[in-house]
């Protein structure tokens, strides 16, 4: 099993760098994506942070910790007492807006795992081979015989089958259980997100229902839950280890159900059980310890040294709880960081820190809880806060008569678009030969959606107005650039919507041509496009495609020409598709004249 996966997983990345895509998969592509239907959580109760005893610099200085751009913080809220005291958005990105949590649902699935035991439906030392024994067959290895659901909750299962090769089996379930088992069940740790989905199917497997069915009657209603929606395997199983789509606010909600000990109070006051205590203590419990000594309870981090434990996902997505405080903080974010420790990291401890040493004179301070009204009002993605201007002196009587009288003159602002790249924007561009898309490539790798190309590119320019036409796999999106503001938009690409916030600003290469920067926000997804336009003298465009975060070294981590990525022979060449694949840098030449609307086959009219 180990051979064939690795062949088959090799023999992807060939023809994903080489972008032979279009049949790269062996099952038919269903798109991932969900759309949220508008249903909204229930919100918990609002506070201050005064009243709940945090002092509001504390607060000012985590948010300006978190605006770092090394942080690419999106959201930021902070419960205490069970109450919202800080809910912020760092522009263009929402608490309005759900988000992708990536591992962080692994805490929610082991949840379920949790209300599955306390039922009596399921014991921590089952193995799994006797809840899919019509999988197993005689060569099932002994060590896999004696995998349990305590070894998937913990990480120790020691199975070889990674998310890499699931990309391509149909049958997740039988794949994990044909699978090497790499040591003996228990004896180490390994970070692997398709235990967590096999946790999913067991779910699935007792109840007849999948992850979403069976939480929702136990723990979306009771706590309010808003749109929740979580993307499945081929064989039409709730992912488990990744792929679950929810609001901040509702993420928020699950770190309070622990730090209330499974106890969660109704509307009117009645408290409701929905975790017993055993396994809230257990599930926060270390269990296991990475190479680097960080722990591990059941799909979730504890940090005994701290007191704390947390829900965590790759790049940024937080839930810190703080039993000793009362207190949980959850941050959605789009950072370079995949595990738990970071520059977030290291602000919320500091955040703890002062919550723990606030004195009471902090609590009145008058222009503390002012500086955070500034601050909260100018959170910005991926930008520092600018320091809060201080008051000025009122001007002498004489100086105040003087501007009356002779007002100095109003300075004109330059304009949003510059006219010398006025005729550069009149024209459309085509761009042949290439699988680059405007959404990232981490993105469609998770979605299954394989581009076909961008085809062409044009604009639409008013007076200070800018709408970019970009079509792609004969799809022409509509999409409104911002300049004072993002503006946000929704396009369809691979049958997944997504929504997009895009800002823009002109400037010049080291040549002096016109340069148009845009900064696409995808609002639900952790990751973020970066499009810049080189506005050439001989009338043609060049289109720089970037994306953050960047998984270029982490995306092929652990290959090497060793083990059998040398069926590339040329390690320079390599490099160079990586570099291709997730920096293309693309050619436009300018078409005839068209309509607003860019022709969806902009090849067909080039010149021979």
């Amino acid at each position: 099993m180990e051979l064939r996966s690795n062949i088959k997983t090799l023999n992807y990345l060939r023809k994903f760098l080489l972008d032979d895509t279009d049949h790269i998969l062996p099952f038919a592509i269903r798109p991932q994506k969900p759309s949220a239907h508008g249903n909204r959580p229930q919100h918990l109760p609002r506070s201050t942070p005064q009243a709940e005893g945090v002092a509001p610099a504390a607060v000012e200085h985590l948010l300006r910790s978190l605006a770092d751009p090394e942080c690419a913080t999106h959201t930021c809220m902070v419960l205490r007492h069970g109450k919202v005291i800080v809910e912020a958005g760092f522009a263009p990105y929402s608490v309005q807006y759900w988000h992708v949590t990536h591992s962080l649902c692994k805490s929610v699935t082991g949840t379920a795992i949790g209300m599955l035991i306390d039922e009596g439906r399921l014991s921590l030392d089952e193995r799994i081979c006797d809840i899919f024994s019509s999988q197993c067959g005689l060569l099932t290895g002994r060590r896999m015989r004696s995998i349990t659901v305590r070894h998937l909750l913990t990480m120790t299962s020691g199975v070889s089958f990674r998310e890499a090769g699931a990309v391509l089996e149909s049958n997740w379930v039988r794949a994990f259980l044909d699978s090497d088992v790499s040591w003996e069940p228990g004896t180490q740790f390994e970070y692997n997100s398709m235990n967590s989905y096999m946790l999913s199917a067991i779910v699935h497997a007792r109840t007849g229902q999948g992850l979403c069915q069976y939480l929702r009657p136990r723990l979306f209603e009771p706590l309010g839950f808003g749109d929740i929606a979580w993307e499945t395997c081929p064989m039409g199983i709730e992912k488990g280890g990744w792929g679950l789509y929810i609001y901040l606010e509702d993420i928020a909600k699950l770190g309070q159900l622990y730090l209330q000990n499974g106890i969660w109070y109704s509307p009117d006051g009645t408290p409701m059980r929905l975790l017993s205590e055993e396994w809230i203590r257990d599930a926060q419990a270390p269990h296991a310890y990475s190479a680097q000594q960080d722990e591990y309870g059941y799909q979730m981090w504890p940090r005994s040294s701290d007191k704390i434990y947390m829900f965590n996902g790759m790049f940024g997505q937080y839930v810190v709880i703080a039993p000793v405080l009362d207190l949980v903080i959850a941050v959605n974010a789009g950072s370079g960081h995949l595990f738990t420790q970071s520059r977030s990291d290291l602000a919320m401890q500091q955040f703890l820190k002062e919550v723990q040493d606030t004195a009471p004179c902090g609590l009145s301070d008058e222009h503390a809880a002012e500086s955070l009204l500034y601050t909260l009002s100018h959170l910005s993605f991926g930008q520092r806060v600018p320091e809060m201007p201080k008051p000025q002196a009122p001007l002498p009587w004489y100086l105040r008569l003087w501007n009356r009288f002779f007002p100095a003159p109003v300075p004109q602002p330059a304009p949003v678009i510059p006219d010398d790249v006025r005729p550069a924007l009149a024209k459309t561009y085509a761009l042949c030969d290439n699988r680059a898309s405007l959404i990232p490539v981490v993105i469609a790798c998770m979605n299954d959606w394989y581009s076909k190309g961008i085809q062409n590119i044009g604009f639409e320019a008013g007076e200070n107005t800018l709408t970019l036409f970009w079509t792609e796999n004969g799809t022409v999106l509509r999409i409104p650039v911002g300049f004072e503001q993002p503006a946000e938009c929704e396009i369809e690409l691979g049958a997944s919507r997504y929504r997009l916030a895009t800002s823009g600003i002109f400037t010049q290469d080291e040549d002096e041509n016109p340069v148009l920067k845009l900064t696409v926000c995808l609002l639900e997804s952790s990751s973020t496009r970066i499009l810049k336009f080189f506005f050439l003298p001989d009338g043609s465009v060049s289109l720089t495609l970037r994306e953050t975060p960047v998984l270029r070294e982490s995306f092929f981590s652990g290959h090497s020409p060793s083990n059998g990525f040398g069926i590339f022979k040329d390690l320079g060449y390599l490099q160079y598709l990586i570099h291709r694949k997730f920096e293309p840098t693309l050619h436009g030449t300018p078409q005839a004249q068209l309509s607003a609307h860019p022709a969806s086959d902009p090849c067909a009219s080039l010149p021979s």
